[in-house]
């Protein structure tokens, strides 16, 4: 399961592409039952879509798809930043500091692609730090999707200062206990990437890679 998901995201097997399970059970050198339960598996992830008669194929994300994740993901964080700032502790604190150092570390340094992974990792940090499993559940099953389309198009929907003064913004409402701030702050980040990146699927990317 780990190998398939992790051929997906780095982009080895690509948007739209058929998956045998005889094929991948060969490469794999195992037999094609672990390959049938792991295409399942995926399938629930986001990543992996099964057509009658077709077989399984990497999943495409269109445009609804994304506005569904984003909206979906907006309103999970807002809740999940919303109890951090409730419960946070020192050690939370200092850990979310400490990742939008590197984000601002990054964008120094030009490097788009490790900040878009470190963008990624700090919404993370927030539905961990939350404490509420099926919460966390939903989040990572759709993240899933939107971690594949980051890698595939490595490329970031903001300027990368605009990344790091949205992301200090929201620790800095934690930081002083204001959950609705947090909250509403991290909405509004995610719905306006959401918007940047359903109309980049029709057009140039307006933020393109500088590698």
């Amino acid at each position: 399961l780990s190998a398939i998901r992790q051929a997906i995201l780095r982009g080895d097997l690509v948007p739209g592409q058929r998956l045998l399970e005889s094929d991948i059970a060969e490469q794999m050198g195992m037999s094609r039952a672990p390959v049938r339960e792991a295409l399942r598996q995926l399938e629930t992830e986001g990543l992996v879509v099964s057509e009658p008669h077709r077989g399984s194929f990497v999943a495409e994300l269109s445009t609804a798809d994304l506005r569904e994740i984003y909206t979906l993901r907006a309103a999970l964080e807002s809740l999940a930043v919303r109890i951090v700032t409730a419960n946070a502790s020192v050690e939370i604190l200092a850990r979310l500091r400490r990742a939008v150092a590197d984000m601002a570390e990054a964008a120094r340094e030009g490097d788009r692609a490790r900040l878009a992974a470190l963008d990624m990792d700090f919404h993370e940090m927030l539905c961990r730090a939350a404490g509420h499993s099926r919460l966390l559940d939903v989040w990572l099953s759709m993240t899933a999707q939107i971690r594949t389309f980051i890698d595939l198009t490595n490329t970031l929907y903001l300027p990368a200062d605009e990344v790091v003064r949205l992301h200090t913004e929201v620790v800095e409402h934690v930081e002083d206990g204001r959950a609705e701030e947090a909250g509403r702050a991290l909405a509004r980040h995610i719905l306006e990437v959401g918007e940047r990146v359903c109309r980049g699927q029709d057009e140039p990317s307006p933020v393109p890679d500088s590698k």
